[in-house]
């Protein structure tokens, strides 16, 4: 309701708001306000309105509180705005970030693809490298054996020059002084069976053939005639490899004593030249001796059955002017 305070008596209307907003109500109020003296017309500079109903101080606070929560809902929802704009932004950024480490993952892969394959093939050909290498390695100690078994062989090729140089210093200094065929050193002559055309004999026989010369059965005084023994029977050619069949047969025997071999002059053996196990008077029945062109000429003596045929070796002293 509107209550207007009229007039200094103070005079005070009354008017519901609803009937105030009819038309009757309308006339009545301009009636009692046209009945009214100047004086006593309502002044509404000095009229105060008592509101009644929402108006009232609990609903002016509940407005006002309304307010404030509208305004704070309104920077809540600008807030979030802002933030979700933000968060969009973000979102826009990472998805154009996500594409481009997407893009370089692609690459990555396609590089690491790449390079697996590649690893692949230079595993590949290195496996190849080793495999050459290898083969060259073999192909080098190979040839590195061989380099050194042409030095070896050359060695041996240049000593047994040396040596047949000097036997044949002997042979041409023997000339008129040993028979046609036979070898000197120092003083003695040698004769050396080792012709296709002279069978071989047994120990006996043997000898007997180096009588028939005025000579008899090698004996062996020293190294230095051992060794020359051996090396003029390879500087002759006879260097086969070991058998019974290529002995020669020499003035040395045990058949009196079993392990006591004297020489043909009466002399005891007190140095020799025997191969490794050597003598062993195998079956009891080898008791002569025999030389053999072995690549160690100090190792070349075989105990032999004096029956067996092998070839001989002569020798005789040179006959001294008187």
């Amino acid at each position: 309701m509107f209550v207007v305070l009229s007039g200094r008596g103070y005079r005070v209307h009354i008017l519901a708001a609803s009937d105030y907003l009819t038309d009757t109500s309308h006339r009545v109020a301009l009636h009692a306000l046209g009945g009214m003296s100047m004086d006593e017309r309502p002044l509404y500079s000095d009229a105060r309105f008592i509101r009644d109903g929402p108006f009232s101080r609990p609903y002016r606070l509940a407005s006002i509180s309304l307010g404030i929560l509208s305004a704070v809902f309104l920077i809540i929802i600008i807030g979030l705005g802002v933030q979700v704009n933000k968060v969009n932004d973000s979102h826009s950024t990472l998805s154009l970030n996500s594409s481009k480490i997407s893009s370089q993952l692609a690459q990555l892969k396609s590089e690491h693809k790449s390079l697996t394959e590649s690893k692949k093939v230079l595993e590949n050909q290195h496996q190849e490298d080793a495999k050459r290498i290898k083969s060259l390695q073999s192909d080098l100690n190979t040839q590195t054996r061989l380099k050194n078994d042409l030095q070896t062989q050359n060695r041996a090729l240049q000593e047994e020059k040396r040596k047949l140089k000097s036997q044949l210093t002997n042979m041409e200094d023997n000339c008129g002084q040993c028979l046609p065929n036979w070898v000197l050193m120092n003083s003695t002559c040698y004769f050396f069976a080792v012709s296709d055309t002279l069978p071989r004999k047994s120990w006996s026989a043997g000898r007997l053939e180096c009588t028939k010369k005025e000579a008899d059965l090698l004996v062996i005084n020293s190294k230095e005639e051992q060794e020359f023994i051996t090396d003029t029977l390879k500087a002759l050619r006879y260097n086969l490899p070991f058998s019974y069949r290529n002995g020669f047969w020499m003035g040395l025997k045990d058949e009196h004593t079993e392990g006591v071999w004297k020489w043909l002059n009466g002399t005891i053996m007190t140095e020799g030249y025997w191969m490794d196990g050597e003598p062993n008077d195998d079956m009891g029945i080898e008791d002569c001796a025999a030389v053999y062109p072995t690549i160690n000429p100090m190792q070349s003596w075989n105990d032999v059955p004096c029956s067996h045929p092998l070839k001989w070796i002569c020798e005789k002293e040179i006959m001294k002017p008187s």
